[in-house]
C-alpha cells in the first residue's frame, strides 16, 4: 500500500517537472522568436548610446550573409541572420558595395544598408 502511495506520488512530481520544463521551454523560445522579429523588422540601432566608429571593410564578392557576419563580428549589428532576413526583405538587396566603410553600433540597419550600397 505505501508502496503503491508512494509510486503514485513518484508520478505526479514526474509529470509536473515534466510541465513546468515544456512551459520553461516554450516560453524561452517565444521571447527568442519575438525578440528577432523585432531585430529584423524593428529596423533599430545595436546600441543608441555607442557612437563609436569602427573601421569595416566588405571585400569584393562578399555575400549579404558574409556581409551580416563581418558586421556582427565587429560589434556593429547584433544578428547576421537578422541582417541578412532584413536586407532580402528591403530593396537593398544585391546592392551592397565592396569598400571601406566607418559604421557604429548607434546605426540602425536601414542607415548602414544606405551607406554600404553607396547611396548615402
Amino acid at each position: 500500500m505505501l508502496k503503491k502511495l508512494f509510486m503514485g506520488a513518484f508520478g505526479i512530481v514526474i509529470n509536473v517537472v515534466l510541465y513546468v520544463l515544456i512551459i520553461f521551454g516554450a516560453v524561452h523560445a517565444v521571447k527568442y522568436a519575438y525578440h528577432f522579429s523585432y531585430v529584423v523588422f524593428g529596423n533599430v540601432a545595436y546600441n543608441a548610446t555607442d557612437t563609436e566608429k569602427i573601421p569595416v571593410q566588405i571585400t569584393e564578392g562578399s555575400s549579404t550573409s558574409d556581409v551580416g557576419d563581418i558586421l556582427e563580428k565587429h560589434g556593429v549589428i547584433e544578428n547576421a541572420k537578422a541582417f541578412t532576413i532584413h536586407t532580402a526583405l528591403s530593396h537593398y538587396q544585391g546592392l551592397i558595395q565592396p569598400g571601406d566603410y566607418e559604421l557604429s553600433p548607434s546605426m540602425k540597419m536601414d542607415e548602414i544598408l544606405v551607406v554600404i550600397c553607396g547611396q548615402d
